[in-house]
């Protein structure tokens, strides 16, 4: 499995290399495709690296964004990505509404699914995402695909509802690994001793339990991973 490892030993480091590999990699989308389609993460690791990235000197009219995932709330709710993205990234880079795909959750849940699917296929029959940002669980789930992943987080749609009981919102929006294991920039932002111990266990783990217990390893094995560390 080959992937890049940026480690970094400070916060500001692992801040300035997260910044620094998604803008490069959307510059570069933008130079080769003539634009960028970006899907993104939610949680406290990544909302600083958006608040910066926001402020970079990027074509930002040239940029589409999704969500890799969100929990079904209302757009407005502390807990929502909508509102985290909005909150950091949008406040500074000016992308074009039309091209912020994300779940409408006042929608009724089996509704929002079918309508975010849609939305986002129209998106992406422009191509594939150029980069999805991703976190890693301590109980290994990356976006909303919770160990043991079904078997529909493999299967041919590109949204689907997921459930968990480790958290207060149990009623999630997930991509699934058609639109992740697309992707030609898989960016993992790791931080601490929890996620390093997580991390390591998942690299040690036996093959036969990949697919449905360590999502991001199979993420990994189809290509394109860039691992942004500080442990």
């Amino acid at each position: 499995m080959n992937f890049e490892h940026i480690k970094t030993s400070s916060e500001e480091n692992f801040l300035l290399e997260g910044v620094r590999v998604l803008k490069e990699r959307i510059v570069q989308s933008i130079e080769e495709f003539g634009s960028a389609i970006v899907g993104l993460s939610g949680g406290s690791t990544p909302k600083p690296i958006y608040e910066l990235l926001g402020k970079e000197d990027i074509d930002w009219n040239a940029v589409s964004i999704f969500l890799v995932d969100d929990r079904y709330i209302p757009r407005d709710d502390e807990n929502s990505n909508q509102k985290l993205v909005y909150g950091t990234l949008l406040q500074h880079a000016s992308i074009p509404e039309n091209q912020i795909v994300f779940p409408n959750t006042g929608l009724p849940l089996d509704e929002c699914i079918r309508d975010y699917e849609e939305r986002l296929a129209q998106l992406l029959s422009r191509g594939i995402p150029h980069i999805v940002t991703l976190g890693l669980g301590g109980d290994g789930h990356i976006a909303s695909l919770f160990p043991p992943v079904p078997p529909k987080g493999y299967g041919d749609h590109l949204v689907i509802h997921t459930e968990t009981d480790a958290f207060a919102v149990h009623d999630r929006i997930s991509t699934t690994m058609v639109v992740i294991g697309s992707a030609d920039r898989k960016i993992f932002f790791l931080k601490g001793d929890q996620k390093r111990f997580v991390w390591e266990e998942m690299m040690n783990s036996e093959d036969q339990e990949d697919m449905d217990r360590w999502p991001a390893k199979a993420a990994l094995q189809l290509g394109g991973g860039v691992v942004v560390s500080q442990w």
